[in-house]
């Protein structure tokens, strides 16, 4: 059984056969309603609201691009998860209280 060759330029990315290409939409808003940023790879702009058809690796990279990017606003939103850190931080790092005597 052959060993498969692993690809490493995103040229030779655009030169496997497009049968194994997938289509990746980027959407127009972000979770908050506002304009989705323009994700970068390299020299590539992948822009909101267009549809892309890309190698199967590419298409990898801007799904999850476009997952954490997402899960980031989510935060945002998520108080809970923004105070428990606080509190953790706060804990940690705060100097011991001065005794009065």
């Amino acid at each position: 059984m052959p060993a498969e060759k692993k690809l490493t330029t995103i040229a030779e990315l655009y030169g496997t056969p497009k049968e194994t290409w997938q289509f990746v939409t980027i959407p127009e808003e972000d979770p908050l309603g506002k304009p989705f940023p323009t994700i970068h790879l390299n020299k590539e702009a992948f822009v909101k609201g267009e549809t892309y058809n890309l190698p199967a690796q590419i298409a990898s990279f801007v799904k999850d691009r476009i997952k954490v990017f997402n899960r980031s606003c989510v935060r945002l939103l998520q108080p809970d998860m923004a105070q428990d850190g606080i509190v953790r931080t706060a804990d940690g790092a705060s100097a011991p209280m001065p005794t009065l005597q």
